[in-house]
């Protein structure tokens, strides 16, 4: 399925940067907040609740409003439902990415107040949520029947990476500083925009082409 149906290929690629980049950032958290700031160690552990008050807004947000968006457009849709209306909340997380990301790498560059780049990673939090869970349910109710294998492809490529990114962290930002190291990844989640207005407009033909490829 991995392989094969492009709308798992492309969001699980997708879950599993953002959920990198989480991990990566966290690589940094010691070397920004304890080297540029002054931070004690005990202090940097506060530093990683920038990032969860990101998860927390993104669980409201898009806890209010997920559903409530599949049943207006079910409803415009003369209440037949599509896969695709979960769609949406992704769009907001995707411009949040990039924007968390350059604003956490040049504040900490240029050493801004220390609560800029905490905010800069609440961004990142929220982009990662409002892109992980819509991406899960969206892949669930598109290969119903499969959902269990298709979860699984997404959750195994996700901690793969999350796994493996971390580990070139300080190498890319010793070559390229914590400015232009996290634009790099402002510049890939840049490139990743369109997956979610591709699957919007073409979810559903690609749906239909792929779906005699699956066979478990």
């Amino acid at each position: 399925m991995l392989v094969l149906l492009p709308i798992v290929l492309f969001l699980s690629l997708y879950m599993a940067t953002l959920y990198g980049y989480q991990y990566l950032m966290f690589t940094t958290f010691p070397r920004v907040f304890t080297g540029q700031y002054g931070f004690s160690n005990s202090d940097v552990g506060l530093v990683y609740l920038g990032i969860g008050v990101g998860f927390l807004i993104a669980l409201g947000f898009t806890g209010i409003l997920s559903d409530r968006l599949v049943v207006r457009l079910t409803k415009r849709n003369g209440d037949v439902a599509k896969p695709e209306y979960r769609l949406p909340i992704m769009f907001v997380g995707a411009v949040l990415a990039p924007i968390g990301l350059f604003l956490y790498g040049w504040s900490a560059q240029q050493r801004l107040h220390w609560i800029v780049p905490i905010i800069g990673s609440a961004f990142l939090g929220a982009a990662s949520f409002t892109v992980i869970m819509p991406s899960l349910a969206y892949i669930i109710d598109a290969y119903t029947p499969y959902a269990a294998s298709a979860t699984a492809a997404a959750i195994i490529s996700r901690s793969l990476l999350g796994a493996i990114l971390p580990l070139a962290g300080n190498s890319m930002y010793n070559a390229l500083g914590i400015g232009w190291g996290t634009s790099l990844l402002g510049f890939i989640s840049i490139a990743f925009l369109p997956v979610p207005l591709m699957f919007w407009k073409f979810g559903e033909r690609t749906r239909r082409s792929r779906a005699s490829q699956v066979r478990l």
